[in-house]
């Protein structure tokens, strides 16, 4: 029974704070944002194979949580594994052959759309022809506003969600993903990161 109620409390904690740091904002009910969700793209059209290990800080109103994720993507997969501070695996989100399939320490499910998250991971690490593509059958596009900064713009050119690209040249610097409506922050420290074609 305590081990049980332990469990519990500690699976209340880890939602809380995959929620903040994995856009944990209410559900949008704009069509922009909604589009955002459906331009999520197969793993193979990153066009490269790539594992990361990063810390995760999540910004929602006055709150601000974070969370150890790595993340990796190969042709036929894409899978992100949240882990406790002590390196138990708190949730695995998988996407292979177009379907999304999560799992969860216990029996709950995510507070939160995982496509948020997946959508934030590919606006920053896809290629921009290949998201231009995507975005345009939606009536979004994509603007790259500076060689740091990426923008999706929604129909009527207002900025969605901003990436700023910290680092230059060799070194891998933060990344921060910020959505304006619903407004949240992300930013993506990554400590170890590899690369295949």
């Amino acid at each position: 029974m305590h081990k049980q109620m332990m469990r519990s409390i500690i699976l209340a904690a880890v939602v809380a704070i995959v929620a903040a740091c994995a856009g944990a904002a209410p559900e949008p009910d704009g069509d922009a944002e909604n589009s955002l969700l459906q331009a999520v793209l197969p793993p193979a059209s990153l066009g490269t194979s790539l594992s990361l290990s990063q810390l995760v800080e999540g910004e929602f109103k006055d709150q601000r949580q974070s969370l150890h994720v790595e993340v990796e993507v190969t042709p036929a997969r894409l899978v992100v594994v949240g882990l406790s501070p002590v390196g138990v695996p708190l949730f695995t989100l998988e996407q292979r052959a177009g379907e999304i399939t999560v799992e969860t320490l216990g029996s709950d499910e995510l507070p939160f759309n995982p496509r948020h998250m997946l959508s934030d991971f590919q606006i920053a690490y896809w290629p921009e022809a290949v998201l231009r593509g995507a975005f345009q059958s939606l009536g979004l596009s994509l603007r790259q506003a500076a060689q740091d900064r990426r923008e999706v713009l929604g129909e009527n050119g207002e900025v969605l969600v901003a990436v700023t690209y910290g680092g230059d040249g060799d070194n891998i610097g933060d990344i921060i993903v910020e959505h304006f409506d619903p407004p949240y922050r992300l930013r993506i420290m990554t400590f170890k990161s590899s690369a295949t074609p």
